[in-house]
């Protein structure tokens, strides 16, 4: 797991909100690290994308306002492997052409 290249610490982090804009040319997946202490925002932002993959997980769990982070692999720049991000509702894998971490937006 690559949730360590992110920089936001050692705790958990939970996904608030997927946003899939520029016709799928541009993924920012919203996140709140330590939910129970700090609270705080960052987003993990792919441009450049050619192909997204979003498999639900827990169909049951869809109406819940975040999901809990399981699994982050950045995968490689430039359209070489896909960035994967689990968590206990759904998957997404990502081919993208540029990866950026906001913190504290």
């Amino acid at each position: 797991m690559d949730y360590a290249l992110l920089k936001v610490g050692d705790a958990a982090s939970i996904v608030t909100q997927v946003e899939i804009t520029k016709w799928g040319g541009k993924v920012v997946v919203s996140c709140l690290y330590d939910p129970l202490e700090s609270c705080r925002p960052y987003r993990l932002i792919f441009e450049d994308c050619h192909e997204i993959t979003m498999r639900v997980i827990n169909p049951e769990s869809r109406q819940d306002a975040t999901a809990d982070l399981i699994g982050f692999s950045i995968g490689e720049e430039c359209h070489h492997t896909p960035a994967v991000i689990t968590t206990d509702i759904f998957e997404i894998s990502i081919l993208y052409g540029s990866f950026l971490v906001q913190k504290d937006c």
